[in-house]
């Protein structure tokens, strides 16, 4: 008899430990799947930082309370500084708290942190509400992977979202300044992509997030169609690997959102693409920096190609705009 209790004291915990490491499922409510893109927190630890870090984090709280979010996705130069561990443990805490999904693509300033991106990862995984996962460890970057958001009933995907690292400095001595998304991530998404189409019979309505602008941010910032902040000029890669390319030929992206440049929010298209920033969160100023902080809000559609955005901030939120796939 005491043995029986002990086996189901056992099976008791196991379960226990399964359930709270099970990760969420994402899928759409009454038909919907909202998602918040928070981007730059620039988190540096303790001393004079340490009130504008405590006031990023009551923004990402007051949002999330508000917008009620079914995701948030964080786009990059999150934790910034040495002390990094604490950082990205006091995020997860947060996360935790706010019993909210999120995912991470890693920027180019997290990489200037005192642990690595690996590490860091790391530290997510524990949360039992982080989806952000490294989907090949044999092509570039940390964090590469796919989200898909499935029906309400949750049997079939409806929408994917990819998640690119856009990696940091420039390796190549001939090319400077910021690093490029590899041929080997834009190969590994173009079978994801066929993967998830396959799948599901068709070709299903995606999302791109990630941290450096591609060169074709550039492109639009000035044209008169787009909508927003375009107050500083876009510092993407030197070098263009043809990302844009791959979306356009496959034919399911229909938004990538980044971050990286500070006093930039603007969304507009290319090539039949929405091209869009977020809204710098952080409290912690990197430059001169003119926006008030906030966040982008995305909402999805199960049975429809569509999107709606905005910009949220305390004071409200700013340039509605939609996108249906003709």
């Amino acid at each position: 008899m005491k043995s029986v209790k002990v086996l189901l004291i056992l099976l008791t915990v196991f379960l226990s430990l399964n359930a709270f490491s099970a990760k969420p499922v994402l899928k759409f409510k009454n038909h919907k799947f909202r998602i918040i893109q928070f981007t730059d927190l620039h988190w540096v630890n303790g001393g004079q930082y340490e009130k504008n870090d405590d006031s990023t984090f009551v923004l990402i709280r007051k949002a999330i309370e508000v917008e009620k979010p079914d995701l948030i996705v964080f786009t990059g130069d999150i934790i910034v500084s040495s002390g990094a561990r604490e950082g990205w443990e006091k995020l997860s805490h947060l996360m935790m708290e706010l019993k909210t999904p999120f995912a991470v693509a890693f920027g180019n300033h997290d990489t200037e942190a005192d642990i690595s991106k690996t590490e860091a990862l790391k530290i997510l995984e524990k949360n039992a509400y982080n989806v952000t996962y490294n989907a090949d460890e044999s092509i570039s970057g940390i964090g590469n992977c796919s989200l898909p958001v499935l029906s309400e009933k949750g049997k079939k995907e409806k929408w994917i979202l990819y998640l690119f690292d856009s990696q940091a400095y420039s390796q190549v001595k001939a090319v400077g300044g910021y690093d490029w998304i590899k041929p080997n991530q834009i190969e590994w998404y173009r079978n994801q992509s066929a993967f998830h189409a396959k799948k599901a019979g068709k070709v299903l309505p995606s999302l791109a997030f990630f941290h450096i602008p591609l060169p074709e941010f550039e492109t639009i910032r000035n044209q008169k169609e787009t909508l927003g902040n375009h107050s500083e000029g876009v510092c993407p890669p030197l070098l263009n690997s043809g990302l844009l390319a791959a979306f356009i030929e496959r034919k399911d992206v229909l938004g990538v959102f980044c971050g990286h440049d500070h006093n930039n929010d603007y969304i507009g298209i290319m090539d039949g693409i929405c091209l869009g920033y977020g809204r710098k969160t952080g409290y912690v100023s990197a430059y001169k920096e003119i926006l008030e902080r906030g966040g982008r809000v995305i909402d999805l559609y199960e049975d429809d190609a569509k999107f709606d955005t905005y910009i949220w901030a305390l004071s409200g939120r700013c340039f509605n705009y939609s996108f249906k796939r003709n």
